[in-house]
């Protein structure tokens, strides 16, 4: 672990730069965006806007996601939010799926950690993780995958995609929001649901 000024840096915070007064993460060179409070505020704004888009829900075709997610005995829930950002839609999935774990990833921390006024609720966890290199880590026994706009840190989008179908079970679901540019002055937001029935 390094030091500074006295004290002991975490992992994590040694994954970190100062540019510019900006926070921005070191881990993965793709993703240019700051990680800071100011952008996990955006972040937030955006989500907001994302759940009006989506009619107050937190997911494209509720009914999907209710049955992939719906209570079965001896069997356990789970949900990967891959690039959490915020971590804020992964604590609200966990706020109205307490019977399920869900796990956020991202290349820092979400700093909503760090604030002792917001509640994570228990089912909820969060993992440093870069999608790129860290998907074969993770278990493959997922019920619905979550990700939203990570094109941006991604290297290698097929690759991706396969270690998004590997952790989930068949049946498993995928819930894709991302941007799709028309021209330079036109981004809609997209959001797809593909229903993944066997493994790769």
């Amino acid at each position: 672990m390094a030091q500074e000024s006295g004290r002991i840096l975490t992992e994590a915070e040694q994954n970190l730069a100062i540019s510019d007064g900006r926070e921005f993460q070191k881990t993965n060179d793709a993703y240019k965006l700051p990680t800071d409070r100011n952008e996990r505020s955006r972040l937030d704004l955006q989500h907001e806007a994302i759940k009006v888009m989506l009619g107050g829900e937190l997911y494209q075709a509720p009914e999907l996601v209710k049955a992939a997610l719906s209570p079965e005995p001896n069997t356990k829930r789970r949900i990967l939010d891959v690039g959490t950002g915020s971590g804020r839609w992964a604590i609200e999935m966990a706020e109205e799926f307490p019977h399920a774990d869900i796990l956020g990833t991202d290349l820092v921390e979400p700093n909503i950690l760090r604030d002792p006024t917001c509640r994570v609720p228990p089912n909820c966890s969060f993992q440093i993780a870069d999608a790129n290199k860290d998907m074969e880590n993770i278990d493959s026994v997922y019920d619905v995958a979550h990700l939203r706009f990570v094109e941006l840190g991604i290297h290698d989008s097929d690759l991706l995609f396969y270690d998004v179908a590997r952790v989930l079970r068949p049946g498993g679901l995928l819930l894709l929001v991302g941007a799709d540019a028309v021209s330079r002055d036109r981004i809609y937001v997209v959001a797809k649901v593909y229903l993944i029935t066997s493994t790769p």
